[in-house]
């Protein structure tokens, strides 16, 4: 093995060769040489297959990537492009799910997808748990009356669920539209993790006068669904952007730094390093200069994903980070700023972070 103390311990990337320099495993960590020599410790609890890779391991090569984020992603790519064999979990993309709401329709709908498509219509997630989002997206749509058939023409007398009050009806009347569409508004703010205590306080309240009603499996039934709404938003009221979230994330960094990373259509762009003790100005022209270069890329850049597994590994990750670092990380929706705005706005996030050390 290479000799530790070489090794920095700053986020990265590590790789184990064997004594064909063939690359036998990618891992990543915050810090990048406590994490090599704990699989070098001879007191045990080693996994079998960790004890193997040991066996089998000749040298270990680090690239330090200066954030966690930025170690994550690489990692992903590297283990897509070299297929490791102690790798094994990894090798096959996830099919991660996103809920899509059809508001190119002219009656919209909610439902579950793996596919992204240029479509029109607002895609939401990546999330992880289908069965309880495929239940989410039934529960919303049942509170709202939004429809839940794929095929609108197909009905013409109404269904089970417009005749048990679930749907507003638009197959056999089409007049609703106003009404309708006013639901998906509300709709549309759910996903995006706004007016959710209204919702719970209402379905709360008839938790309890379901409760007074001595009626108790009803009960039980309304505090399940506000339980579950608020377990199903905690992520997404953090991440509320639709799956094309534009964003600048201020962190502060190792050795008294201030990191800034640069996510678009929710990927990372770019990644910005500014030291504590740096120049206003410099730090002023870098951000102004990088303001630019994204704005330009937006520009150009598609509406929706291309239907590129990577791109739903990336969305993944770069939304978990977020939703981790919730508490020590500020973060610009830029959708909400006027381009001209975002430099002074950035510039004053850094300097709260520097102002923390």
């Amino acid at each position: 093995m290479d000799r530790l103390e070489d090794l920095p311990d700053d986020p990265g990337v590590y790789r184990f060769l064997n004594c064909k320099g063939e690359i036998l495993y990618i891992g990543k960590s915050v810090h990048l040489r406590r994490r090599v020599r704990s699989y070098l410790r001879r007191d045990g609890g080693h996994s079998r297959q960790t004890e193997r890779l040991k066996f089998e391991a000749r040298s270990v090569e680090v690239l330090a990537t200066g954030s966690e984020l930025a170690a994550l992603l690489l990692e992903g790519q590297l283990i897509r492009h070299h297929l490791p064999p102690f790798n094994q979990a990894q090798k096959r993309y996830r099919q991660y799910p996103f809920l899509r709401l059809s508001i190119q329709e002219e009656f919209p709908r909610l439902h579950l997808t793996r596919v992204l498509a240029a479509d029109g219509a607002e895609y939401y997630g990546p999330y992880t748990q289908t069965g309880f989002v495929q239940w989410i997206a039934q529960l919303l749509s049942a509170a709202l009356g939004i429809r839940g058939c794929e095929d609108l023409s197909a009905v013409h007398h109404g269904c089970l669920l417009d005749q048990l009050g679930k749907c507003l009806g638009p197959c056999r009347d089409r007049s609703i539209r106003l009404e309708y569409g006013l639901r998906v508004e509300q709709l549309r703010s759910l996903l995006r993790g706004e007016e959710l205590p209204g919702v719970i306080d209402q379905f709360e309240e008839r938790m309890l006068q379901a409760a007074e009603r001595e009626e108790f499996e009803q009960a039980i039934v309304w505090r399940n669904r506000a339980q579950a709404l608020k377990s199903f938003f905690t992520h997404q009221a953090q991440v509320r952007e639709r799956v094309t979230l534009d964003a600048v994330a201020v962190q502060p960094g190792p050795g008294r730094t201030v990191q800034v990373f640069w996510i678009q259509q929710g990927k990372l762009t770019a990644l910005q390093n500014f030291q504590a003790n740096g120049s206003d100005a410099e730090a002023r022209r870098a951000v102004e200069q990088m303001s630019k270069a994204y704005y330009s890329r937006t520009r150009e850049a598609e509406p929706v994903f291309t239907h590129q597994p990577r791109d739903l590994d990336e969305i993944q990750l770069v939304s978990s980070w977020l939703y981790r670092h919730r508490l020590d990380a500020d973060l610009l929706w830029l959708s909400d700023c006027n381009p001209e705005q975002v430099p002074g706005l950035v510039l004053t996030q850094i300097r709260a972070a520097h102002r923390r050390f």
